[in-house]
């Protein structure tokens, strides 16, 4: 009786073909699976604080703590990266207050007040004004655009060595926009872990207030945003979507 089976040479073809194939997917694969586990990173990070806001809120008897920014905020005048005449932008008295209740609540186990790269609080990254220069090197880089020079605090010297950061119990880092604690900050979302670029695990984020409530505000400021990645507000949509 004759018996159906496959020669060797059908066999090795077969494997090839499975080889080429996994070659061809298992990057695309990969890279669904590592922007899940960022978007799943980014959802936790973004409850922990919000959450933590709500907190603060309870712990104060039901009062939120003077320290957001409107959000209707009209900036109506910059000088030298700072915004100096305004109108409705911000409410400060009890920042230092929050801060305090914040590091609290928030559970950080290491705080940097300055020199945070030089501590090891937070890893190599770029600031505003170096996304810019990578990303325009025809420019000059005395030149930079409003966009830019509005945060003029997250220039990367300044995130390195004057900004305060803490690293929270879970691993999580928080960075604050210098003399501003609480209202500007940005997060790692996954700490130390590469890749530590604006966009795709460091985000942008504002505490402001509607005049009911004050909540955790997805920025969506381009300027610190590296090729390729997302803003903070792109991210908070896609988990909703």
């Amino acid at each position: 009786m004759n018996k159906n089976a496959f020669t060797l040479a059908e066999v090795l073809i077969t494997l090839g073909i499975i080889g080429v194939v996994a070659v061809m997917t298992l990057p695309i694969i990969k890279n669904k699976a590592e922007k899940q586990i960022l978007k799943t990173q980014y959802k936790k990070a973004y409850n922990t604080v919000s959450n933590a806001l709500a907190r603060s809120y309870v712990n104060n008897g039901g009062t939120w703590y003077d320290c957001y920014y409107h959000i209707d905020r009209t900036c109506l005048k910059y000088e030298n990266g700072e915004c100096v005449e305004s109108f409705g932008y911000s409410n400060n008295t009890q920042c230092n207050e929050l801060f305090n209740e914040m590091k609290t609540i928030l559970k950080v186990i290491k705080v940097c007040n300055n020199k945070s790269y030089e501590q090891g609080c937070i890893p190599d990254m770029k600031g505003a004004d170096t996304i810019y220069t990578t990303e325009n090197p025809d420019k000059d880089p005395n030149d930079l655009p409003g966009s830019v020079t509005g945060v003029a605090n997250y220039s990367e010297q300044r995130i390195k060595n004057t900004n305060a950061t803490w690293i929270l119990s879970d691993g999580t880092i928080m960075g604050f926009y210098a003399g501003m604690p609480w209202r500007l900050f940005w997060l790692d979302i996954n700490g130390h872990k590469k890749p530590n670029k604006w966009g795709y695990d460091i985000f942008a984020f504002s505490v402001v207030s509607d005049g009911q409530r004050t909540y955790i505000n997805a920025d969506s400021n381009k300027s610190l945003v590296e090729k390729g990645g997302k803003t903070s507000a792109q991210m908070l949509k896609e988990l909703y979507e």
